[in-house]
């Protein structure tokens, strides 16, 4: 486990699981064993690839916006783009809203929009007649944009993302736009809970959710029971609480982070306010002080060597026993082949199963992107291994036999050497008298 999480061989690691009493420390393990650790190069390139692919895919220009706090009052936030003062009222201005702008002046402090931003910079520099930079109305309409979408690294409890399009969606032209079927709506995320994305899917300009990979959760990684076991480690050792049982630290939070999402995912640029609070909270009790893991949500403070989530040998191993592929995770032709045929066995393990045919639940159970795993199921349905359901074929199943037939080869391999060991005659070194019969 050392290996393949290298976060738990780290120092920090350490002190922050001594705090835990001796029979929680291994639920302390196997609860930041689960975490997705996103580093800064695979947050870039991952999301950048997602976006190329997806647009790639829609004729006309797609029109990019960092997702970010925007000013409202009691919950409606303000509209997007100013409006004519006289009839008909039509959306106007060749400035967009900007990218980062802070909606505290007491509070400057920028969130992972920064990072997005410059993502979103670079794509428009490189791909200018296919991508525009947070445009206005009247950028929309000179240069004909035909998709709005919202970029952001995570859709959490989806309000943040869902606020957004209601203000693009409260200007009277983009709704003229969208039921024209001139603009239509997207939510790209680096990854995305099944919660917020649905509630941001039941905005009324019908957005569609783009995510590389789906975001880990407690209910959704851990069995029904176990769920229960960590969600109580939560708040049994909730910093913010004085007793337990007391009340969370404000309004909307609680043990398991922000909305009770209980999020199991990490960026190497900060941990979201989604995941729970003893990884991210300081206590304020003097008797029994708590230093969290990533104190502030500050993750830098971890390095940048316990981030990755590309799939080693040992990582692919541990995927294809989770999904009951215990036999095809010891054979020879995973531990041995290179990747991507490693990633290969797992998909061709995991369709074996039923009901796991969408790239959301394939990138939920392999723990590769959604874009790459719809990459090699086409690989695999030109090979004629699965067919247009994605169902494993005679050919398929095949190569499952063949790669599980490598596990009995290898235990004869091993075991051949023991059967030609040289059979040495047998003389007695000592002797002695016979026994006589009474």
């Amino acid at each position: 486990m050392s290996q393949t999480f290298p976060i738990l061989q780290i120092e920090q690691t350490q002190n922050w699981l001594n705090q835990f009493a001796m029979g929680d420390r291994t639920l302390a393990e196997n609860l930041l064993s689960a975490f997705l650790l996103v580093s800064r190069d695979e947050f870039h390139d991952h999301l950048r690839t997602l976006i190329l692919e997806r647009a790639a895919l829609l004729n006309g220009v797609v029109a990019l916006y960092a997702e970010r706090e925007l000013r409202h009052r009691l919950g409606v936030p303000h509209r997007l783009f100013k409006e004519s003062k006289k009839k008909p009222l039509r959306a106007e201005g060749k400035v967009g809203p900007a990218a980062i702008q802070p909606t505290k002046a007491y509070d400057p402090s920028v969130g992972s929009e920064g990072i997005v931003a410059q993502l979103i910079t670079e794509l428009c520099r490189e791909f200018p007649h296919k991508f525009v930079s947070h445009p206005g109305p009247e950028e929309i309409r000179q240069k004909k944009v035909r998709a709005f979408w919202v970029v952001t690294d995570l859709v959490g409890t989806g309000k943040r993302a869902y606020r957004y399009l209601e203000a693009a969606w409260r200007v009277r032209s983009v709704r003229s736009w969208w039921s024209g079927r001139f603009l239509q709506f997207a939510v790209v995320a680096y990854a995305s809970t099944s919660r917020g994305g649905d509630y941001v899917q039941s905005h009324p300009c019908n957005p569609e959710i783009i995510h590389v990979m789906p975001c880990p959760t407690i209910d959704s990684i851990f069995s029904k029971a176990r769920s229960v076991a960590m969600k109580r480690l939560c708040e049994m050792y909730d910093p913010t609480v004085s007793t337990t049982g007391a009340a969370p630290w404000t309004v909307g939070s609680s043990s398991l982070g922000y909305g009770n999402t209980g999020a199991l995912l990490v960026f190497a640029h900060g941990a979201p306010n989604n995941i729970p609070l003893m990884f991210h909270k300081t206590s304020k009790r003097k008797r029994s002080p708590w230093t969290p893991l990533f104190p502030a949500r500050v993750s830098a403070t971890v390095g940048s060597g316990s981030f990755g989530v590309s799939l080693s040998q040992e990582k692919i191993q541990k995927r294809l026993s989770n999904i009951g592929q215990l036999q095809l995770a010891k054979s020879k032709a995973v531990v041995d082949a290179a990747i991507p045929t490693g990633e290969v066995f797992l998909i061709l393990g995991a369709l074996s199963r039923p009901r796991r045919l969408s790239d959301h639940e394939l990138s939920r159970h392999t723990g590769m992107p959604t874009y790459k795993v719809a990459s090699l199921c086409r690989l695999m349905a030109s090979y004629g291994w699965i067919d247009s359901r994605r169902r494993l074929t005679d050919a398929g199943q095949g190569q499952l036999r063949h790669a599980r037939k490598n596990v009995t080869q290898q235990m004869r391999e091993m075991l051949a050497p023991l059967g030609q060991v040289p059979q040495k005659p047998y003389y007695p070194k000592s002797l002695r008298s016979p026994v006589k019969e009474i």
